[in-house]
């Protein structure tokens, strides 16, 4: 058994490729943001694979609870061959100077309750609406289209020393739609662990995999600055 590099109350961290230990763990829910096999340069890692060892590799995810994150284009496709029909999926839009303005969140083996979160109800002055404030409801149950700003470089979120950050309230809505307090979350594509604070916020346990030392560095240098 591979030994872990750091544990805490909330979070045990491999440096180790996924492939290696995820058979050896024992978790609730998957909830990742993997490599996107676009030619992307990540540090020990070549994103830009034949079509068949992408699949082989996301594939590894097929039989566990999982919450992806990903392009829409490759929900129909590679991730389609490797995990199936998801049995849930959401858009998530945000603006930016990227080419593309979206993803797509996508449960396998899982589904959320969206009624377990609440967002602003759009019309407040409605007649019905406000009839249902003065009842003490706080806002309506989330939708299926998240407009959710991606991590900024003035955001208290970022850090430097890495890019592609998934926002905190992304990871939140997910974690409180689908799990429970006390469940351990694995991410085996760990990055540079912004699962970890959203876990710790919400009494969660997380389970982290990396393959990237760089990326590594970039936790413990987020966790120092955040504690």
């Amino acid at each position: 058994m591979i030994e872990p590099i750091f544990v805490d109350d909330t979070l045990t961290l491999y440096h180790t490729n996924m492939e290696n230990i995820i058979n050896d763990l024992s978790f609730n829910y998957i909830i990742t943001d993997p490599p996107y096999n676009v030619g992307y340069k990540y540090p020990n890692y070549n994103d830009n694979t034949p079509s068949h060892e992408y699949i082989k590799m996301i594939a590894f995810l097929k039989p566990y609870k999982t919450i992806m994150i990903h392009y829409p284009e490759d929900f129909c496709g590679d991730i389609r061959d490797a995990m199936g029909r998801p049995s849930k999926m959401v858009s998530w839009i945000y603006n930016s100077n990227l080419n593309r303005q979206h993803r797509a969140i996508a449960w396998f083996n899982c589904k959320p309750d969206f009624n377990l979160v609440k967002q602003p109800y759009k019309n407040p002055n409605d007649k019905r609406i406000k009839k249902l404030i003065e009842d003490g409801s706080t806002g309506s149950r989330l939708y299926d289209w998240w407009n959710i700003n991606l991590v900024k470089n003035v955001s208290k979120e970022k850090i430097s020393t890495f890019t592609n950050q998934i926002p905190y309230e992304v990871l939140e809505r997910i974690i409180l739609t689908t799990t429970k307090e006390g469940d351990t979350i694995l991410d085996p594509f760990y990055g540079s662990g912004s699962l970890y604070f959203v876990c710790k916020k919400h009494n969660r346990k997380c389970i982290g995999i990396e393959q990237s030392k760089n990326h590594i560095d970039s936790f413990y240098e987020r966790l120092e600055r955040e504690q």
